[in-house]
């Protein structure tokens, strides 16, 4: 991602910055009232920090790629290729023969 937002055109204070955010970063999964210890996170990007939309800029190139390749369903005149929401991508087709393999 920092690579990603480097190419972008973003200074490197505010590269440091997100990194900052990014280094030593733990985790934990709630499970009713138990809570099992920490975990180290070491991809992704964070849920509900002030930066969720850079996972946008994660996924731009394959958004690209999914736009230019054209597949996708038509509803009336609308095409649906990829929409996304949040950080969710669904892939759509009028039918199974209608996919090309990636």
């Amino acid at each position: 991602m920092l690579l990603k937002l480097g190419r972008l055109g973003f200074i490197d204070a505010f590269l440091r910055i997100i990194k900052s955010g990014y280094t030593n970063l733990k985790s934990v999964v709630r499970v009713a009232s138990s809570t099992p210890g920490l975990f180290d996170v070491v991809r992704g990007v964070r849920q509900g920090g002030v930066v969720t939309t850079f996972h946008l800029v994660y996924v731009n190139d394959l958004l690209n790629d999914l736009e230019a390749s054209k597949n996708g369903a038509k509803l009336m005149t609308v095409k649906t290729g990829n929409p996304t929401f949040a950080d969710d991508i669904a892939l759509l087709a009028l039918s199974p023969s209608t996919c090309r393999k990636w």
